[in-house]
């Protein structure tokens, strides 16, 4: 699965003044918390969109991961979480990416080729990706507020 690089620019003074009211831990748990809450907008999209595309796979909502990295650098919305064992969220990707070509089994049986038809993660990147990238700074500024309110 191909990874798209997106940078988003927000106003470092400001944060970085209430990030000074912190020590390292707090404020990278409340960095985190911000990149959270704006992936989610992007993920709750692509939830509704794979619940409407295929009724039948409402059960998979959930398997749709996000995903925010330790360093607070970033966050990802994916379909494969490796953490998860016994569960069919691997459908997800063929219903997102379709397969190649078909080959045959061991039986000579022919299988065919499945066509990417929903594209259910792309279609709420693309429509909720500037959303998430406005709401990005305000909802940072938000948890760290929440972070310092709860020390006083």
């Amino acid at each position: 699965m191909s990874e798209i690089d997106y940078r988003v620019k927000v106003d470092v003074k400001e944060i970085n003044a209430l990030l000074s009211q912190l020590n390292d831990r707090q404020s990278k748990n409340a960095i985190k918390s911000g990149l959270r809450k704006s992936a989610s907008i992007i993920r709750k999209d692509a939830q509704q969109n794979l619940s409407s595309a295929i009724p039948k796979a409402r059960r998979l909502r959930n398997d749709i991961n996000l995903t925010v990295y330790k360093d607070a650098s970033g966050a990802r919305v994916d379909l494969l979480d490796h953490r998860k064992k016994g569960s069919k969220q691997f459908i997800l990707k063929f219903f997102e990416l379709g397969t190649d070509d078909g080959s045959r089994n061991r039986a000579g049986n022919f299988r065919g080729k499945r066509i990417a038809e929903y594209r259910f993660l792309k279609q709420a990147t693309e429509s909720k990706k500037a959303e998430a990238e406005r709401v990005l700074e305000s909802n940072i500024i938000a948890s760290i507020n929440r972070v310092i309110e709860k020390n006083k």
